[in-house]
């Protein structure tokens, strides 16, 4: 049973779907028709709409070409007026520019003319000036020679004047010196001379003493110690004698010999021996000034170099 309802709804089924497609192609052929029909009056709008475009484009076209000669003559009247007027301009530039030149070329001319003329005042000026100053250099040549030569005289008379002062003094220098060198051999002469009498006498003295056998006495004879020798020199690291005692350089140890030696030595920057010192300061007894140059020395006032005393 059920087999032959299956059957019966199936060709139902069948049935009506035959009949959907009947309705259905109906349906279509009725579109296609109106579909065609909307086809062909697009058609007919479209060429319609074309052919009025092309008038329109044709009207345009005339139109455009109509206003392109219009503006083509324009510009042609127009290029004509500005070639006129550039020519116009032009001419009147080139006269203008002519009138500046004429007007330059005068000015020109009147301005090398002032400069000649004061080319040629200035030159003579300047002629003249450099003659007045030709002169005066030669002036003051003759004047700075003339000068120069009696600065030449001058010189020379002074240097004639200071020759012969020289000479006088070197003469007299070596006169004095050769006297003082002839007094001083006398006077030593004469000292040697009293020293061996001295000797001789105290020899007899000494012989006639009695001396006794258990002590002998023997005696050294010395010469004057407040005589300096002929060359000068005093001896080294000189004590104190028997006999001379600090009361004897009293005077010295007070101040004023110290400045007095160490003011003459910085006269000196050769130095001095102690006898020349004492010659300079006037003191007849040269060894009274061993104590004061030994002070000295101590306290770093003045400094010694063999014989010689320096200042600090």
């Amino acid at each position: 049973m059920s087999a032959s309802k299956d059957l019966e709804r199936l060709v139902n089924q069948i049935a009506s779907a035959r009949n959907d497609r009947g309705v259905l192609m109906n349906n279509l052929k009725e579109n296609f028709g109106r579909i065609k029909q909307d086809t062909a009056g697009l058609r007919h709008e479209a060429v319609n709409l074309l052919k009025s475009i092309g008038r329109d484009r044709q009207e345009m076209t005339q139109s455009l070409h109509g206003q392109l000669d219009k503006d083509r003559a324009d510009l042609g009247v127009m290029e004509k007026t500005r070639q006129k007027e550039t020519a116009m301009e032009h001419n009147a530039r080139i006269s203008l520019i002519k009138e500046l030149k004429n007007e330059l070329r005068s000015k020109l001319d009147n301005f090398m003319s002032d400069m000649n003329d004061c080319v040629t005042k200035d030159k003579k000026q300047r002629v003249a000036g450099i003659k007045t100053i030709k002169t005066e250099v030669g002036r003051l040549q003759e004047d700075t020679q003339t000068s120069l030569k009696q600065i030449r005289n001058s010189q020379k008379k002074m240097g004639d004047e200071l020759s012969s002062v020289l000479k006088a003094f070197v003469s007299d220098v070596k006169a004095n010196e050769k006297g003082r060198k002839s007094s001083v051999n006398d006077f030593l002469t004469s000292v040697k001379a009293e020293i061996s009498a001295m000797s001789s006498a105290w020899g007899k003295v000494m012989s006639n003493v009695r001396v006794n056998d258990s002590e002998i006495i023997q005696e050294a004879v010395e010469p004057e110690p407040d005589k300096e020798d002929d060359t000068d020199e005093e001896p080294e690291g000189q004590e104190l004698t028997e006999g001379e005692d600090e009361t004897g350089y009293s005077y010295y140890d007070n101040g004023p010999i110290k400045e007095k030696v160490m003011t003459t030595l910085s006269d000196y920057s050769d130095g001095l021996k102690m006898t020349q010192l004492a010659e300079l300061l006037d003191i007849e007894q040269w060894r009274t000034l061993i104590p004061v140059m030994r002070d000295l020395m101590d306290n770093n006032q003045i400094r010694k170099e063999g014989s010689l005393y320096f200042s600090l």
